[in-house]
């Protein structure tokens, strides 16, 4: 298949529905597997005794709550109390691995790009993928490729410059102090020393994707310009997400398949 002259070879040029059921696929796929992966786990830790029973991305890192001193009653930050996660400084490259698998299947891996595909069919962007079904099927499956490429390439950074991948929600109980918390979370990065520098594997897995999507969208869209407004569209739904995240009670993230600090 060529589009003026330049050879394109792309799971996009299948039908719309053939492309929606091949990525419902995978990912059910994916989710049997991590399913699997979590049975064996609980299996082997609650045949450990001495291994506690826990995720590797779930342990306290503050050596107060080992030492079985009691941490102070917070009733007006509720974040405050999910904070039990292992420290950077600890994490594997297995955990590492754990984080990101998670974080591709969880529902909202689906639900985000359906809301965005929504968002593109009442926009009609872009125009050539139409409307009805079959534009949605385009819409969606686009989504879902954008975040998948997205989310290994950040995986990949963050492993090599030693950031932590996770969202963590803030201790305070101000509503502006967490509100501009979220914020700095999405644009930097935690390090093992506890400092923060540039979110770079965010930055680079966003827009890496964005442009990388140009392979398969029209040629009206793929330029370096649509690439980046697209990027900065899904920083900004980044932002929007952690807020959400942030504010909304933890019980009702379980719904949406967050239940670590990621």
């Amino acid at each position: 298949m060529t589009t003026q002259g330049n050879l394109r070879i792309s799971c996009f040029d299948l039908p719309a529905g053939r492309q929606l059921a091949i990525a419902v696929v995978i990912m059910f796929a994916l989710l049997v597997a991590d399913r699997a992966l979590a049975q064996q786990n609980s299996s082997d830790a609650t045949s450990n005794p001495q291994s506690g029973g826990s995720s590797v991305v779930d342990q306290n890192p503050h050596p107060q709550s080992a030492n079985g001193s009691q941490e102070p009653n917070l009733p007006n930050a509720p974040s405050a109390a999910a904070r039990t996660y292992k420290p950077l400084s600890e994490l594997t490259l297995g955990d590492r691995f754990t984080i990101y698998r998670q974080t591709i299947l969880r529902p909202y891996s689906v639900v985000g790009p359906a809301l965005g595909a929504g968002i593109g069919q009442w926009e009609d962007e872009p125009p050539e993928w139409g409307q009805g079904a079959k534009g949605y099927g385009h819409r969606i499956a686009s989504g879902m490729g954008r975040h998948l490429i997205s989310e290994t390439i950040r995986f990949g950074v963050a492993a090599v410059d030693g950031e932590d991948p996770r969202y963590h929600r803030s201790e305070e109980t101000g509503v502006w102090k967490r509100a501009q918390h979220a914020i700095v979370e999405t644009f930097t990065s935690e390090t093992a020393d506890g400092g923060r520098i540039p979110a770079y594997s965010r930055f680079a897995g966003t827009y890496g994707a964005a442009f990388i999507s140009n392979t398969w969208y029209p040629d009206s869209r793929a330029t370096a310009g649509w690439a980046l407004r697209r990027g900065s569209t899904a920083l900004g739904s980044s932002v929007g997400f952690h807020l959400f995240e942030e504010f909304v009670p933890r019980k009702y993230f379980k719904a949406i398949g967050v239940t670590n600090d990621q």
